[in-house]
């Protein structure tokens, strides 16, 4: 990808990252459904290719993305009603993200191993960022450490809340907003700084 495109992928997964709500256990479904879809994609991707369906694979991919994504849905529905219902359309963010927009969709010569590689690299980093920044959001913002469970989400309190209520902020959509901000910022920064380097170095 360009560096544009790479800015462009950035913001948009930074701004998935600001609807989730500021508990780890989300950000810990939404990072396992990345990874699944991501992997179930591919699979599929190679399977149509295969198959020379090379006609019909952006509607074949669309399709199986969305019911993937609805079956992911059902099985969180079925094991964990009362955290499916608070994660509601967060569920469909991945769907639509540009990690299948532009990964699974991109042409790729590649064997299933190393497509695997490059698919899934990716979605790992980002996991792991919104992995972090949700940790942070639950601890700051409400004292507590959450893990999906059966039933409802598990939650062990680290901190007790008046001790931080001036940090509950961070919990709040404002407060993610302002940490993927600063995030981008550092990415921007840390791309401009390249730029000068490598410019310096040609000359």
């Amino acid at each position: 990808m360009t560096r544009k495109a790479v800015a462009i992928h950035m913001a948009l997964t930074c701004a998935m990252a600001v609807a989730l709500p500021g508990r780890f256990a989300f950000a810990l479904i939404v990072a396992f459904e990345l990874c699944f879809l991501m992997l179930t994609g591919t699979l599929f991707r190679s399977l149509l290719k295969i198959l020379k369906m090379k006609e019909l694979k952006s509607i074949c991919l669309c399709t199986f993305i969305v019911s993937m994504t609805m079956l992911f849905r059902e099985i969180v529905c079925l094991l964990m009603p009362e955290t499916a219902l608070q994660l509601s359309f967060v569920f469909y963010l991945p769907a639509i993200s540009t990690f299948s927009s532009v990964f699974l969709f991109d042409e790729q010569n590649l064997v299933l191993k190393d497509e695997l590689k490059v698919n899934l690299v990716p979605v790992l980093v980002f996991s792991a960022y919104i992995l972090i920044q949700n940790l942070l959001r639950d601890i700051l913002g409400y004292g507590t450490f959450t893990l999906p469970a059966k039933g409802k989400m598990l939650e062990v309190v680290l901190i007790k809340s008046e001790r931080i209520s001036f940090l509950s902020f961070f919990a709040t959509i404002p407060g993610a907003i302002m940490i993927s901000s600063l995030v981008m910022a550092f990415y921007l920064t840390f791309e401009n700084r390249m730029e000068i380097l490598k410019k310096a170095d040609i000359k």
